[in-house]
């Protein structure tokens, strides 16, 4: 499938953007997302997510921990935008819409780290929404510029000052929102982001213990998307053993080796003779780790038998 180009040239840009930036309430700090009709270049909706500060390693590459992070917020906004692509015969859906990135912030409009990281994070998100993931913009009080091509303009651009003082508040409320935000974001990545080498079930297992089923593959699936984003067997591996939901894999298709469990009790007591059965221990032994990238159990696990 080929894509023809969806803006003209500079007027239509800067039409669209000053959209985005009206819908988005656009602030430094902020990265607004915005879903665009392709035919029509209207803006469907804008979501906004705190710009996050980048990552280097020390070859000045994003580390892959921190685009992972990216990656999956923005594949989180392309499934929210709109409904996955799905397959006709044997021809996918059209591709209507684009989804584009505008980074707001201060400085100049040229191209920094903040905006070249979401480059990367789109690209490695393999979303299915029906929109493609296009360029990337930067806007401050200075114009605007686009990551890809030689496209700039001073128009739209960022207040550079307010003498009523009332963007100051706005932009001071704006931090406060984006860092309680932030806050909630780093708790939650740290609760529900694996462990170093943790295997999928060993993780799934922790998770059910802090937030139940819900009756789908939630966390594997989450598993998989920051772990593993290749592994796109892993859902028909796992409905072979009947691990249809997460509680499923260990109802249905997986359990804690015996060596690992606390042995069965048989006791007499009044003439009657009692049988407890091996039961796993509170808590689990700690994960015995897996190679990166991998969506198999550790050694802990074994594969139940289905006659």
């Amino acid at each position: 499938m080929t894509f023809s180009e969806t803006f003209t040239g500079r007027e239509d840009r800067e039409r669209v953007l000053t959209d985005i930036l009206r819908q988005g309430r656009a602030v430094p700090g902020n990265t607004l997302i915005a879903h665009v009709d392709r035919a029509t270049l209207t803006v469907l909706a804008v979501r906004r997510l705190p710009t996050p500060v980048p990552v280097l390693d020390a070859c000045s590459c994003f580390t892959a921990e921190s685009i992972q992070r990216l990656r999956a917020a923005l594949l989180t906004l392309a499934q929210d935008f709109a409904p996955a692509r799905t397959a006709t015969n044997t021809r996918r859906r059209d591709v209507t819409g684009e989804l584009i990135t505008v980074v707001c912030r201060l400085g100049e409009a040229e191209v920094t780290d903040e905006d070249e990281q979401f480059f990367w994070g789109w690209r490695i998100s393999d979303h299915p929404a029906p929109a493609i993931d296009c360029d990337v913009y930067m806007v401050t009080p200075s114009g605007w510029a686009s990551l890809a091509g030689d496209w700039s303009g001073t128009q739209p651009a960022l207040p550079a000052s307010d003498p009523t003082g009332e963007e100051n508040r706005a932009v001071q409320q704006a931090s406060a929102v984006q860092e309680a935000e932030q806050i909630l974001t780093d708790a939650s990545l740290a609760l529900l982001t694996p462990r170093s080498h943790e295997c999928l079930l060993c993780y799934v297992h922790r998770m059910l213990l802090e937030f139940g089923c819900d009756g789908r593959l939630r966390f594997a699936a989450h598993f998989r998307d920051t772990r593993a984003p290749r592994a796109t067997a892993m859902e028909r591996r796992l409905g072979e053993v009947h691990g249809l939901c997460d509680c499923g894999i260990f109802r249905n298709g997986y359990d804690l080796r015996p060596e690992h469990c606390i042995p069965e009790v048989v006791h007499e007591t009044d003439g009657v003779t009692y049988v407890e059965e091996y039961r796993w221990p509170t808590p689990l032994p700690a994960c015995l780790g897996v190679r990166s990238g991998s969506t198999q159990g550790c050694r802990l696990w074994w594969r139940r038998l289905h006659w």
